[in-house]
């Protein structure tokens, strides 16, 4: 059988407990009780690498007869295969692997190194709780309607299974292997899509609006496949409960469609170092995901040639420019009509440049609906939300188009002047903070938070590489109206406090720098891009009044590529305008315990 070497680094990253002489090498050689391995090299780091890689060998030999009916037959040879399974426990913590020391003639180092069986056990172990963390993740984002994300670690940790050897995984007293593929069988089975709306655009362009509900709440997340015509599949992403779906060509006269809900999302593999590897070299268990949509009723409607119908809601006690808030949005929605600014909002550069990515990168349409929407007081002037687009994406998913369902925020000054535009994050979320700035009594800082993301979001949407290279620099921000400027910061006001396992500030500081420049040439190369959020928290500072910690998983897709990754800010209210001092980056291959959040950090005021 080949020789397995590629556990190396399962015990170079773990401490090395110096060799004791209770045992002798021969001894723990005829135990059985060990996996051992002796190593020779010029430096001791050599010769404990070349011993490692024999210990890791004989580690792979005994739990290879436990994946035969795991791993995939390939081209490549089966000990290979098993060995990279093996491979993607290399982050258990294990304290124990001992090892001796000696010097041979001509200046050689010998190094043996040994660990107990049962000690070994640990590594699986420690995949198993990893496991556990992702179905108690997906529970929590299947009760708030997140299904996109609760399907998602549910089936990272269906595959993360098949990683252990054992035919049966329980782990606190909870049956992994029942309780995962039972989830996503449920929620599968549990989407309920209708048809609001069936709109007639062309003799070869069909619009649906489609209300997709779960345990009778509406879907905040969800993507789904279908035909579009023409032999083109598309997929579209459900959020806050609708789905808009443009269908073309033969696609035109279905009286029914087929919906497919994706669960195995082969584009956040990556997000989980573990789940990347073992992508290619485990058979992936599939799942009926087929749902079938009847277009029937109601009947097919004509768009309007008129304006759209706008009804504006608000506190008719309050002082609101009603009509010209009502006009600036016509104006918007027209210029997304038309794909074309003309001279709307002429004069207005930073608007007008704005809107003009806006429109070349996303192909945002509105969706020919009557709005009934909300004015909102803000601290620069007046906010109206939930304005509903669709943006076309035509290289975004493998192998298909890509439909997403979004939500415009308009931002207008106390004059009722259009001054910005952003994408909403998910209602769901919204009405959280909402009710956690009631609770509090913050509401005005905690929207401020949640417009200052919906900015950062929209930068990725717009490729603004300026406004998302002043939120990441090293400098601190002031958050003004719709503009973000750099000030000094000072440094002595706060301080980053390492925790155990975390990376330095240094390095943080240094992969900022990287993921900027690189964010450079993507969105040069690439033709198409998205960004979402799987987690957002905002956390008050205990010991800091008005100072806030946000806290944010986002996932990022363009044409070639994509990843996820983590953003930590913080936020300061104390002056006049918002200042953020922190904003920390660090890309996947860091676990959870090891990220940068709100307690890392004391402010000095």
């Amino acid at each position: 059988m080949k020789k397995l070497y590629s556990l190396i680094w399962l015990f170079i990253v773990l401490p090395f407990i110096g060799y004791t002489q209770q045992a002798s090498q021969q001894e723990i050689k005829n135990s059985g009780e060990y996996y051992y391995g002796t190593g020779t090299g010029y430096s001791e780091n050599e010769a404990r690498e070349h011993a490692i890689s024999r210990v890791s060998q004989m580690i792979s030999l005994n739990v290879s007869s436990n994946f035969t009916k795991r791993v995939k037959e390939t081209e490549k040879e089966f000990d290979s295969q098993v060995n990279q399974v093996i491979e993607t426990h290399s982050m258990a913590t294990l304290n124990n692997v001992k090892s001796n020391v000696k010097m041979l003639q001509g200046g050689q180092y010998e190094v043996f190194c040994y660990i107990k069986k049962s000690e070994v056990t640990k590594i699986f172990d420690e995949r198993k709780k990893m496991i556990a963390g992702m179905f108690e993740k997906a529970k929590s984002n299947e009760e708030n309607g997140n299904l996109k994300f609760a399907l998602k670690y549910n089936y990272f940790g269906l595959l993360l299974l098949q990683s252990i050897p054992s035919e049966n995984v329980v782990y606190n007293g909870l049956n992994l292997t029942q309780e995962l593929p039972s989830a996503i069988n449920r929620i599968l089975n549990g989407v309920e899509y209708k048809v609001l709306s069936d709109q007639e655009l062309s003799d070869q362009e069909r619009r649906l609006i489609v209300d997709v509900n779960y345990k009778q709440k509406p879907v905040s997340l969800l993507d789904v496949t279908f035909w579009a015509g023409a032999e083109n599949r598309a997929s579209s992403t459900v959020r806050d409960g609708k789905a808009i779906i443009d269908l073309f060509g033969s696609s035109t006269s279905f009286d029914d469609l087929k919906l497919f809900t994706e669960y195995m999302n082969y584009n956040a593999r990556k997000e989980f170092k573990p789940v990347e590897t073992l992508w290619p070299i485990l058979k992936k268990p599939t799942f009926d995901n087929m749902r079938k949509l009847s277009l029937n009723a109601p009947e097919k409607t004509q768009p309007s040639a008129t304006s759209t119908d706008i009804e504006l809601q608000y506190d008719k006690t309050a002082d609101i420019p009603e009509s010209k808030i009502l006009e600036n949005t016509q104006i918007f929605l027209d210029v997304l009509k038309q794909q074309n600014l003309k001279d709307r909002f002429d004069g207005d550069v930073f608007l007008q440049t704005k809107l003009k990515d806006y429109l070349d990168f996303n192909n945002p349409e509105p969706t020919i609906l009557g709005y009934d929407l909300n004015i909102n007081p803000t601290i620069g002037g007046f906010e109206v939300r939930r304005i509903p687009v669709i943006h076309h994406y035509p290289t975004l998913s493998k192998n298909h188009s890509k439909q997403t369902t979004e939500y415009c925020v308009l931002d207008f000054d106390t004059e009722g002047n259009l001054i910005d535009f952003n994408l909403c994050i998910t209602e769901s979320l919204y009405d959280t903070f909402r009710a956690q700035g009631d609770f509090a009594n913050d509401w005005k800082q905690r929207q401020e938070i949640v417009k200052f993301v919906e900015k950062y979001r929209t930068a990725y949407l717009t490729r603004d590489i300026e406004t998302i290279d002043k939120m990441f620099a090293d400098d601190a921000l002031i958050i003004v109206g719709r503009e973000i400027k750099r000030k000094p910061k000072m440094q002595d006001n706060v301080k980053y406090n390492q925790l155990p396992g975390q990376p330095t500030f240094e390095k943080i500081r240094l992969t900022k720098e990287q993921y900027i420049s690189r964010q450079k040439r993507v969105f040069k190369h690439q033709k198409d891009i998205s960004l979402d959020f799987s987690t957002f928290e905002i956390r008050s500072k205990s010991n800091a009044k008005n100072v806030y910690g946000v806290e944010m998983r986002q996932n990022y897709a363009s044409t070639t590529y994509a990843d996820e990754g983590y953003l930590f800010l913080m936020i300061d209210f104390n002056e006049a305008n918002p200042t953020v001092y922190i904003r920390a980056w660090q890309p996947n291959e860091w676990d959870s315990a090891s990220l940068v959040n709100t307690a890392n950090f004391r402010v000095y005021k």
